[in-house]
């Protein structure tokens, strides 16, 4: 009887220098999980020392707090209106908590005196 691993080397003699042997897809997916690791890794240390030295160079500064301004102008009273609702829909929110703790602090007095 003849070894199964002998037809499995034949097979890998014919195969051309392109394909790959025999690769799992488990595997491909591991090595494109770590390339990809590798990639965000080297995009994120670049956008670090390219942001330090932006944030360093008093221009860039300067003209970020400029763009800032010009956009706090044009859009103020889109701005004022969201921080209005912001602040209407948290004190909403404060209120329908605090009458929520209420019940809950009812409730739990309920039972105190059931068990009692």
């Amino acid at each position: 009887m003849r070894n199964p691993s002998h037809k499995i080397d034949r097979n890998l003699m014919m195969r051309s220098p392109t394909e790959p042997v025999g690769e799992s897809p488990r595997i491909d997916r591991v090595a494109k999980g770590i390339a990809t690791g590798v990639a965000a890794s080297l995009i994120v240390q670049t956008g670090k020392s390219a942001a330090g030295t932006l944030v360093k160079n008093p221009l860039f500064v300067f003209g970020m707090g400029m763009l800032a301004g010009y956009y706090a102008s044009k859009y103020r009273k889109e701005i004022l209106s969201v921080s209005r609702q912001a602040a209407r829909q948290g004190s909403d929110f404060v209120v329908r908590q605090k009458e929520h703790l209420k019940e809950f602090v009812a409730e739990c007095q309920e039972g105190q005196e059931d068990t009692d």
